[in-house]
């Protein structure tokens, strides 16, 4: 497929979802991360694939080609990553990274791209790109004049997953937990089990038996929470059963806008978050 006509491709995409994600913005729903399911993260990575423009054809080992229709994505040693959903742009390689090779990405070859040993689930790509990665009020991404810069990918087990760190263990957000496809995070039969328990969101004040554990410390987006308590999302309230470990609450507010509704409505409650067996080696 010529570049142009990738471009035509995408551009339908964009246009579609750059509507649905703006209805999200307005509504201030909340936004779930999974490829496919939120025209909001769809937008911002369409936005930058249309972009990308990087070099010649080079043949690698590592080089893969996937469907245009995906987030842009590239395979070193046998793991997959994808483009970060938070469009993480950088003028200056980060700390650590090394130059490993070149790859095919997002249906453009010869694309150099660089990893680090103590961080294993990012790898940074050198590309085109027409943002600096910021947005706006709106939540639309910058535009920029066109300039290469370094975009991070992120391993696909961890790319939008909602993570907290409780006590040394993992936990996952229910609304980012993956039954369904080729790397799941939890077996359907748990996950139905812990939905008829919980549901995935609870409303209002926090259920009987939970009780306060402290406010989960932000590590960044994209990151690998560990510790005492930890989030890869934000600071948030965080709340458990010492009679039941295999869930915690976090606490979060939401906004509807029903026909109903005069306005927006504000919603306070708890995301339920289960135990993870997460696939990710820790740093030491």
């Amino acid at each position: 497929m010529t570049n142009e006509r990738l471009y035509e491709v995408l551009g339908d995409i964009h246009e579609k979802h750059v509507k649905e994600a703006e209805e999200y913005r307005k509504t201030k729903r909340p936004v779930w991360l999974k490829w496919g399911a939120v025209a909001a993260c769809l937008c911002l990575v369409v936005g930058l694939a249309i972009r990308m423009a990087v070099h010649q054809p080079a043949e690698t080992p590592n080089d893969t080609v996937h469907d245009e229709a995906r987030p842009p994505s590239l395979t070193v040693n046998g793991v997959n990553y994808c483009i970060s959903p938070h469009i993480a742009v950088s003028n200056e390689l980060p700390d650590g990274f090394m130059y490993a090779g070149e790859a095919s990405v997002g249906g453009f070859d010869d694309c150099p791209y660089y990893t680090n040993p103590d961080m294993p689930e990012w790898v940074y790509v050198y590309q085109q790109v027409w943002t600096d990665g910021t947005v706006d009020e709106t939540g639309t991404l910058n535009r920029t004049e066109p300039h290469h810069a370094y975009v991070r990918y992120v391993d696909v087990r961890l790319r939008g997953k909602k993570l907290v760190c409780c006590n040394h263990e993992y936990y996952i957000s229910m609304w980012s937990a993956q039954y369904d496809d080729d790397r799941p995070d939890v077996t359907k039969e748990y996950y139905d089990e812990m939905d008829a328990l919980y549901g995935k969101r609870i409303e209002g004040e926090v259920p009987d038996g939970f009780e306060f554990a402290g406010t989960a410390v932000f590590t960044g987006t994209d990151t690998i929470p560990t510790g005492e308590l930890a989030s890869n999302q934000k600071d948030a309230a965080v709340y458990y059963d010492p009679d039941d470990p295999a869930v915690i609450l976090v606490e979060t507010s939401w906004f509807t806008a029903t026909a109903e509704e005069n306005g927006q409505t504000r919603h306070d409650g708890f995301d339920v978050y289960i135990r993870y067996d997460c696939p990710f080696q820790p740093k030491s």
